[in-house]
């Protein structure tokens, strides 16, 4: 009964930890901040739009159109992604723009493989025209294409893992013709599920990049050289090759039933499998040493438990050793839907960041169908267990093919899971510090304090708390960690009586030293350093 009690309590753990999301989120290309600012009004005309996003931006094919009232186009050259920041892109303007109001249209590729699009929009000098209806933070999904693609993947990916943990861990009996045959099938349903799939992804991936022609064959070739997603594609690809090899000699010397030799396609599914987790959502987090290693224990797992269902189904029909291996398959099962359970768990703490966000957004509801699922496809798995161990024979053939069939629109729901935009996140929080001087107090504030645009704002008061400006200069020197090239820039005072400098661009994440010089109007220098760490995107 210990098992039984272990299964009841890995079930239940799993719904409660599903709903207690934490308070930390992960943004997936939203929008962060744009100069010049979505609805502002300028003096002077710009040099150039630049966008900075929460996340990295894929490489190829960013695109930042400008146009003015009449709908011409104002931009000048390509866009571009920041050399020294990857989460901004940026586009160069005509010089001399008349005063008017313009729009950019921008559409991007995230890390994670997600088309992300927008507008805003802003005037330059006196116009009357009114401003573009903007949208800033439009983040697309991906195409029902990507989808069908992902659940093609998942299939193919289960029915090869099923078979791998048959032989490698389950089964120690004798291999006969009929099983051997249906091994055959299982494994070529399974790798030519695989091999549509990646062939379907470099079309899908050219339609998200570009909105256009899926049969691109330049943009397809510009993926592979280019982007990290299609490296890694290039990796899946090599691995398959040398899965099928693997496969084929072991068919070809009757090498079903060495134990040992089934770890050399397992490392090479393994590998796909990594590659895959480093192209969804957890490539595009911040916390990747986590997201990415989680995302590959939910594939592997989720593949283990759907795919071993239906492969003993297939392989131990009419075989005298059914019950036994079932049983073995048991404790497997228990593992895998733990390793769903803690990894399912952590991803949500990434990307949710709030129980709210399970219910009001889209990707928390299909979380929340994805949990019903796994609650039915797990206690399905429960009651067989416990009328195989009560009873000492197999359960109906049909409610097997009952619980695959749920783990196949887990799978499918899994697959929409991918494509659907995680809640935004949550807003930086600005810097702010205080210190004492011989003669009063410096404060302070950096707003956003990320990588990317900054407003600084300095406030200077005496030992009674007056504000001070009676300074001749104010400058600001900001360090990177490591020293590396310092910045100097000058902060001029407000009607506040604060003395701010905005616009300023900082490129790293990390601890800065930020130097506040003052010299008041007597020659009295005021020096003071603070520490500051900036969030990355």
């Amino acid at each position: 009964m210990r098992s039984v009690y272990g299964w009841c309590v890995v079930l239940f753990a799993g719904l409660l930890l599903y709903f207690v999301p934490g308070t930390v989120a992960e943004a997936h290309a939203y929008l962060q901040s744009s100069t010049p600012a979505d609805q502002s009004e300028l003096k002077v005309a710009p040099e150039n739009v630049v966008l900075t996003f929460t996340e990295m931006i894929q490489n190829e094919y960013p695109s930042i159109i400008v146009r003015d009232s009449k709908g011409d186009r104002v931009e000048k050259g390509k866009a571009f992604i920041h050399p020294e920041n990857d989460h901004v892109v940026e586009v160069a303007l005509q010089d001399g723009l008349a005063d008017d109001v313009y729009s950019a249209e921008w559409r991007v590729v995230s890390a994670d493989g997600h088309p992300v699009s927008g507008v805003i929009s802003f005037k330059v000098g006196k116009t009357s025209q009114a401003f573009v209806t903007t949208n800033a933070a439009n983040n697309a999904t991906a195409s029902w294409p990507s989808t069908v693609m992902k659940v093609i993947l998942y299939i193919g990916f289960s029915l090869i893992a099923g078979v791998i943990l048959f032989f490698l861990a389950l089964y120690r009996g004798e291999i006969s013709a009929g099983m051997r045959r249906k091994t055959v099938w299982l494994l070529g349903a399974g790798l030519g599920l695989v091999l549509l799939g990646l062939l379907l992804f470099l079309p899908v991936q050219v339609q998200i990049y570009t909105g256009g022609d899926v049969w691109n064959l330049d943009a397809m070739l510009a993926i592979i050289r280019k982007a990290s997603i299609g490296h890694l594609w290039m990796i899946q690809v090599a691995a398959f090759v040398l899965l099928v090899v693997s496969f084929a000699v072991m068919l070809g010397k009757e090498w079903l039933g060495r134990v040992w030799i089934w770890t050399l396609p397992a490392v090479f599914f393994a590998v796909i499998l990594f590659a895959k987790a480093m192209q969804g959502h957890a490539a595009g987090s911040a916390s990747k040493s986590v997201a990415i290693p989680m995302d590959f224990v939910h594939l592997v797992c989720a593949s283990a438990w759907v795919g071993g269902i239906i492969v003993l189904f297939v392989l131990l029909a009419k075989e005298a050793s059914a019950s036994l291996v079932w049983n073995r398959f048991s404790p497997f099962a228990a593992v895998f839907v733990a390793g769903i359970i803690v990894s399912g768990l952590l991803m949500s703490v990434i990307n949710l960041g709030s129980m709210a966000s399970l219910f009001t957004t889209d990707y928390g509801r299909v979380i929340l169908l994805k949990i019903a699922l796994f609650a039915l496809m797990g206690g399905l798995g429960l009651v067989h267990y416990l009328y195989m161990r009560n009873t000492g024979k197999l359960v109906s053939g049909k409610t097997v093919i009952a619980e695959f069939c749920v783990g196949l629109v887990l799978l499918g729901v899994a697959a929409v899971l991918t494509n659907v935009q995680t809640p935004p996140p949550k807003p930086p929080e600005a810097f702010s510090e205080k210190t004492a001087t011989k003669t009063g107090f410096v404060s302070l504030k950096i707003m956003p304090a990320v990588v990317g645009d900054n407003t600084f704002l300095v406030v200077f008061t005496d030992s009674d708390g007056q504000v001070r400006t009676d300074f001749q200069k104010v400058t600001l020197t900001a360090i990177p960690r490591g020293n590396k090239k310092s910045s100097t820039f000058e902060a001029k005072k407000n009607a506040q009586n604060q003395y701010v400098a905005t616009g300023l661009y900082l490129n790293a994440p990390g601890r800065w030293k930020l130097e506040v010089h003052a010299l008041t109007e007597d020659f009295v220098p005021i020096d003071e350093v603070f520490t500051v760490t900036i969030e990355g995107n």
